[in-house]
């Protein structure tokens, strides 16, 4: 763990930080039983982070109704990962390609689509030069990406570029923020890693993977540079995650506990949902783990 503080410090003091990041996803990918984990289920959530994902689509369903866009079904995720959200559009009738640098990943992502009768083109590429012709999507997504950026107006270019006139950009981004809904919550997760460190030694630590604290405001300038139009941003997920370890890749707790704890995030959503007669997943910027940002291409 010192060694990767160090890696991280010196980063930020001019490191090449995406080659040092592919190095920790592909650590993590590889090591961890995490990284085997599918967030995508047609039934009902079963962890919080199937939880998660099954509310963020439908935050995405949302936008993708939206009057602006009226466009076909050809989607593209961009450092897919495992393609918990490319499940959903695939599960959902859309054509749909994922791509990561990252070998190890898309390696999991084809065996969990091949496993669930989804089917998809995989591509091991980069977001900075995507081997894409113009203007071949209709929807371009990314979950978790841009935040390991320092310069986000390449990857954003290269986005842009690939979608089609009045086509969809989509980046959900989790930003390096300590006073989120978080900061509320972390007794717990210390509670559980002193028991989980004494109880099941694991000799293999996580590779952390350094984020920006970019908000949505720096986004927008890019988007807007790029003829993006209808811009707009929102905080999502606004609970906390609880384990004794939330970094990536995200360990979960016993299966009894993931469920316990996905009904008393049912409740939560339902009093939120009441109460802002909204989609309760939205939420405050500051107070959500993420955000996101979407808009059209002119």
């Amino acid at each position: 763990m010192e060694f990767d503080r160090l890696l991280f410090e010196r980063d930020w003091m001019g490191m090449d930080i995406e080659s040092l990041n592919k190095q920790s996803f592909d650590l993590n990918w590889g090591k961890r039983k995490e990284g085997q984990y599918i967030h995508w289920t047609r039934g009902e959530a079963e962890s919080q982070i199937q939880f998660s994902f099954k509310n963020l689509w439908g935050v995405f369903q949302e936008i993708c109704k939206s009057r602006y866009f009226n466009k076909g079904k050809r989607c593209l995720e961009v450092g897919c990962g495992r393609g918990s959200l490319s499940a959903y559009f695939c599960d959902s009738g859309y054509k749909c390609a994922l791509l990561d640098k990252s070998n190890k990943a898309i390696e999991i992502a084809r065996r969990i689509f091949s496993d669930h009768n989804l089917k998809a083109d995989f591509v091991v590429g980069d977001v900075n030069d995507l081997p894409f012709e113009n203007s071949m999507y209709d929807i371009v997504f990314s979950i978790g990406l841009l935040e390991h950026f320092k310069d986000i107006k390449i990857p954003i270019k290269e986005q842009i570029r690939v979608l089609d006139k009045g086509g969809l950009f989509i980046a959900y981004i989790v930003p390096e923020n300590r006073d989120n809904v978080q900061k509320d919550y972390e007794w717990i997760n210390e509670i559980l890693k002193g028991y989980v460190n004494q109880k099941f030694e694991n000799n293999f630590s996580k590779r952390r993977v350094s984020r920006t604290k970019y908000n949505s405001g720096k986004y927008v300038q890019v988007l807007k540079s790029q003829g993006v139009t209808s811009i707009r941003t929102s905080g999502v997920y606004p609970l906390p995650m609880i384990s004794h370890s939330i970094e990536f890749p995200f360990t979960l707790m016993p299966a009894y506990s993931e469920k316990a704890l996905v009904r008393h995030f049912k409740k939560i959503m339902g009093v939120r949902g009441n109460e802002s007669k909204k989609n309760p997943w939205f939420c405050d910027e500051a107070f959500g783990q993420a955000f996101m940002i979407w808009g059209f291409k002119s």
